[in-house]
């Protein structure tokens, strides 16, 4: 068995043993990420795919007499130009997996973190393309219909 096929069965153990949880870290962190669990040379470790961390905001409102509480995503490290990070497995506490509405949360945490991240990276997305043209074609394009269209006199209303 050569090489390439032993990497090729170890990535696709890596992908049928991916999940998504939530880790509590030794500096008591909570990390929320698709977790990857792995071993290389004997020394255990997690892979965490777009780990992000959820601080809890709480706002007093004096005039109203109430406390208004927020969760505020963000990507656990802020100025990391790469989505992977690796977990050495002595440095959890705990780690627990998550179910479908916290991979729900998750999933949509993990777009606000990214959108205040201070590193910006091209989120693609054909759910909510608004980009259809240049201003200059379109304007071209419509006066090209105009220029085209029978001219409506007030007789034939």
């Amino acid at each position: 068995m050569n090489l390439n096929t032993n990497v090729g069965k170890k990535i696709k153990r890596m992908i049928a043993d991916s999940f998504h949880a939530t880790m509590k870290l030794v500096t008591g962190e909570e990390v929320l990420a698709e977790i990857t669990p792995s071993e290389e040379n004997g020394t255990e470790f997690f892979v965490a795919l777009n780990p992000i961390v959820v601080n809890e905001q709480v706002q007093l409102d004096h005039k109203k007499g109430i406390a208004m509480a927020g969760l505020v995503p963000k990507k656990w490290m802020m100025y990391a130009s790469d989505d992977m990070s690796i977990i050495y497995k002595n440095h959890v506490v705990s780690i627990s997996e998550m179910d479908k509405f916290g991979v729900e949360f998750y999933n949509k945490a993990l777009i606000a973190a990214k959108c205040s991240s201070p590193i910006k990276k091209k989120v693609d997305s054909s759910d909510n393309v608004g980009y259809v043209g240049k201003i200059e074609s379109s304007r071209e394009q419509l006066e090209q219909i105009y220029d085209e269209s029978p001219d409506i006199t007030d007789e034939s209303l």
